[in-house]
C-alpha cells in the first residue's frame, strides 16, 4: 500500500472531523459530502488492501518455488552421485548453492509484503470505523458542530478552500496540507547486491576456489550420507576360510 495514502489516513482523526464541522457555517449541507468523500476513501482503502494481498500472496508463491527449487537441486545431486556421476552431482551442488543465494532477498520481499498487507488492513478498519461513527451520530455531531459555529472560524475554512481551488473536503479537514498523491498499492522487494572488486583478477581467482571448495565439501557429506545409508554387501569368502 502506499505509504501517501497510509499517512493520509492517519492524520484524519475524529477530532479534526468535529473541529471542522464546528468551523463551516452551514455543517448540515457539509456533512452528506463529507460523508460521501469517507465512503469513497472506503472504497480506495478496499481496493488497495486487496492489492497488497494480492502481492504477499505472490511473494509466498514466489518464496514456496525457491524452497522446492533449492530442494529439487539438493535431489538431482543426490541421484547423481549415486549413479557415480561425480561431475554431474557438482553441477546440481553449483545449483542449489545458487539458488540458496536468493534466499534472503526473497525472506525480505515477503516479510515486506506481510507489512504492508497488515497496514493495509488497519487502514480500511480505521476508515470504516470514522464512516460508521458519522454515519451513526449524525444529530449529535450536528448538535455539536452547531452550537459552536464561530463566524470567524467559517471565514477561515470558506477562504482556504476557495483557495484550494476544488480541495477535498478531508485534506481540509487534515488542516489543509496537501494532497499526497494516491499510488496504487504495489509491494515491491529490492534487494540490494555489494560486489567487491577491489581485488582484480586474483579476487575473482580466489572465489572460485573458496566456491569449488564449497561444491567439494558438500560432495563429499553427501558421498557419506549415501555410503551410510546402504546395506552391509555379502561376507568375503576368503575371511570365512581363514
Amino acid at each position: 500500500m502506499a505509504a501517501g495514502f497510509l499517512k493520509r489516513v492517519r492524520r484524519i482523526t475524529m477530532g479534526k472531523i468535529n473541529a471542522f464541522l464546528d468551523a463551516v457555517e452551514n455543517p448540515e449541507e457539509i456533512f452528506p459530502q463529507l460523508v460521501q468523500e469517507l465512503r469513497e476513501e472506503c472504497r480506495k482503502a478496499v481496493d488497495a488492501e486487496a492489492i497488497a494481498v494480492a502481492a504477499m500472496k505472490r511473494r509466498q508463491q514466489e518464496f514456496g518455488d525457491l524452497e522446492a527449487e533449492i530442494a529439487k537441486w539438493g535431489q538431482r545431486a543426490e541421484l547423481a552421485l549415486r549413479e557415480s556421476d561425480d561431475e554431474l552431482a557438482r553441477a546440481g551442488l553449483d545449483a542449489q548453492m545458487a539458488a540458496e543465494k536468493r534466499v534472503d532477498a526473497q525472506k525480505r520481499a515477503l516479510d515486506q509484503a506481510r507489512v504492508a498487507a497488515d497496514r493495509a488492513r488497519e487502514a480500511r478498519h480505521d476508515l470504516h470505523d470514522k464512516l460508521h461513527t458519522l454515519e451513526h451520530k449524525r444529530d449529535e455531531i450536528l448538535a455539536r458542530a452547531r452550537a459552536a459555529k464561530s463566524q470567524e472560524a467559517v471565514q477561515k475554512v470558506l477562504a482556504g478552500i476557495e483557495a484550494g481551488s476544488g480541495a477535498s473536503i478531508l485534506d481540509t479537514v487534515a488542516r489543509m496540507e496537501d494532497r499526497v498523491t494516491e499510488a496504487e498499492a504495489r509491494v515491491g522487494a529490492y534487494a540490494e547486491v555489494a560486489l567487491d572488486i577491489a581485488g582484480g583478477d586474483s579476487e575473482t581467482r580466489f572465489r572460485d576456489l573458496e566456491h569449488k571448495q564449497a561444491i567439494e565439501v558438500r560432495l563429499l557429506a553427501l558421498r557419506q550420507r549415501i555410503v551410510g545409508a546402504l546395506p552391509a554387501g555379502p561376507a568375503d569368502p576368503a575371511a570365512d576360510k581363514s
